[in-house]
């Protein structure tokens, strides 16, 4: 089926990406992300290029560096000074506190990706990411098949694989959770992650399509974070306490789906629309809504807007407050119960048929949290 004129140039992109033929380019970004109440702020460059190697392969690679500060909210024993690893047992209740911790970080990243294009016009794409941070290391390899069912390409499966192999260093202290560990040594433990994604693309008319796709993930491990305490009650209406590092369960199974519609309302104005539900055995489950619009202006401006809601439940071994013997407890904010919601506005400009520049303004909001605001900006070169 051919797709007529009223199909954009941004809903082209939205709807066929993936079986387009992709341009060589390069292009450089940056982003700037702030939270409020002084916690974490990034600064991240990135730069990305990519190249048709003949008509059936293009490569991608790409290098990105985080600066990372701020703080971050935990408990800590306050006679020892304001640190995650401010950690002690058999302290009084007010000595006890629950504030920000600053913290610093750089991390580096680097992705290839690599596609194949086939006789069908199926497509094969490889990929490989790198990361390194000061404490931590991600290493994953990912594929993913793109299938389509019939010769006119009005619906096509995708099948995606992945596998992280990543660790994590453990500051070994007296009383942390580190192997029975103590004195000032530490221990690297190891995460795997796998994860996989079937998915079915329809599309509908000249102006839609949709998609639905399954997902599963898997996490083995050490899943706690080396940085988050908790605190635990000594006995019922003592006043004695002890501060100690959190202990997340070492596995984490998820699953969910993905649905998403894409339409082109008008010659010049297209919607991108999804929704996801996410639920694991950690008892957390949640459902992301997001909708967005773009609006291509004449020949050279391309303009979109978006909203983003997210709303989860609360982890079984979650904690505002104290503990007692449970195996695992944790006070990590991210495992609450909470709802979310973002906003983002974003404009290209094509300056030349070689050369554009892009911006992006988005607020985020988490109920009775934090709030953050984060800009991009970047250039990009067709060559």
């Amino acid at each position: 089926m051919q797709l007529k004129t009223r199909l954009s140039i941004v809903t082209c992109s939205l709807l066929l990406a993936s079986s387009l033929a992709a341009e060589d380019y390069v292009s450089v970004q940056f982003l700037q992300y702030d939270e409020s109440d002084d916690r974490t702020s990034i600064s991240s460059p990135s730069i990305e290029i990519s190249k048709d190697l003949g008509v059936d392969y293009n490569l991608k690679v790409g290098l990105t560096t985080d600066s990372v500060s701020g703080a971050s909210p935990t408990w800590y024993d306050s006679t020892s000074g304001a640190s995650a690893y401010s950690r002690e047992k058999g302290i009084h209740k007010d000595d006890v506190k629950y504030d920000n911790v600053e913290y610093d970080d750089k991390r580096v990243a680097i992705n290839a990706l690599l596609t194949t294009r086939f006789a069908s016009r199926d497509e094969l794409k490889l990929g490989l990411n790198y990361s390194h941070e000061n404490d931590y290391e991600a290493r994953e390899v990912s594929a993913e098949y793109l299938h389509y069912l019939g010769a006119n390409k009005n619906q096509s499966l995708s099948f995606g694989l992945s596998y992280q192999a990543n660790s994590v260093d453990v500051v070994c202290i007296e009383n942390s959770a580190c192997d029975g560990s103590s004195g000032a040594s530490g221990m690297t433990s190891d995460i795997d992650v796998i994860s996989t994604e079937v998915g079915f693309t329809q599309i509908i008319d000249q102006d839609s399509l949709a998609k639905a796709s399954l997902f599963y993930i898997g996490e083995d491990g050490y899943l706690s974070n080396p940085y988050m305490n908790v605190v635990r009650e000594t006995g019922p209406n003592s006043s004695i306490v002890d501060v100690v590092a959190e202990s997340k369960p070492d596995k984490r199974v998820a699953y969910g789906a993905t649905l998403q519609y894409t339409v082109a309302l008008t010659d010049r104005l297209s919607s991108n629309n999804r929704y996801r539900f996410y639920s694991d055995d950690w008892d957390i489950m949640s459902h992301t809504l997001s909708s967005e619009l773009y609006y291509a202006l004449g020949k050279s401006w391309l303009f979109g807007a978006g909203v983003r809601f997210y709303t989860q439940s609360e982890a079984e071994f979650y904690d505002a407050g104290y503990f007692s013997d449970e195996e695992h407890a944790s006070s990590d904010e991210r495992m609450r119960a909470f709802e979310a919601v973002g906003y983002k506005i974003n404009a290209t400009y094509k300056i030349s048929q070689a050369v554009s520049v892009n911006a992006g303004l988005n607020y985020y909001d988490q109920q009775d949290s934090f709030n953050a605001t984060y800009y991009n900006a970047g250039l990009k070169y067709s060559f």
